[in-house]
C-alpha cells in the first residue's frame, strides 16, 4: 500500500477547472479514490483548501464543504499540528528555504514515510532530498492501474 501526502495545491486544483494542472489532478484523486492509499494529511489542509477556493471566487459554504470532505478520504489520517510537528516544520522551512504551510506538509510526509505529491515546484525540488516528491501527473505514471 502506498503512503502519501498530498499538497493543498492538488485538491486546489482539482476543484477549479482553471487551474493549472486541473486534469490530472483531478485523475490522481479519482485514483485515490478507487486505490484507497494511506493517506497522511496535516489538518491544516482543510484551511488552506477552503481560504483558497473562497479568496478565488467560490462560495465560501461550497468552498468549507469540499475542504472538510477531503478528510473524509478513505484511509486517511489526519495529523495534528502540535508541537513536535512545528519543530520539525520549522527546521524544514529554515534548512530547506519553503514557506510555513509547505514545511508542514513535508514534515507530516517525513513523519511518516509517505510520498509528497503537489504541483508546488519549490516543494518538489527542495523536499526531495527528505521524501519522494511528485507531481500527479508523475504519480500517475508510476500508479499501479
Amino acid at each position: 500500500m502506498r503512503l502519501l501526502t498530498i499538497d493543498s495545491s492538488v485538491f486546489v486544483s482539482a476543484a477549479r477547472q482553471t487551474e493549472t494542472g486541473n486534469a490530472d489532478s483531478t485523475r490522481f484523486l479519482a485514483w485515490v479514490r478507487e486505490s484507497r492509499p494511506r493517506l497522511f494529511l496535516p489538518t491544516l489542509v482543510m484551511a488552506e483548501v477552503a481560504a483558497a477556493l473562497s479568496r478565488t471566487g467560490s462560495a465560501a459554504g461550497l468552498a468549507q464543504q469540499y475542504a472538510l470532505a477531503i478528510g473524509q478520504l478513505p484511509n486517511t489520517v489526519l495529523v495534528a499540528l502540535d508541537e513536535g510537528l512545528a519543530r520539525q516544520a520549522a527546521a524544514l522551512g529554515a534548512q530547506h528555504k519553503l514557506r510555513g504551510a509547505d514545511s508542514v506538509f513535508l514534515a507530516s510526509a517525513a513523519l511518516f514515510a509517505a510520498e509528497l505529491v503537489t504541483l508546488d515546484r519549490e516543494q518538489l525540488q527542495r523536499g526531495s532530498s527528505i521524501v519522494q516528491t511528485l507531481s500527479p501527473t508523475e504519480f500517475l505514471r508510476t500508479a499501479k492501474t
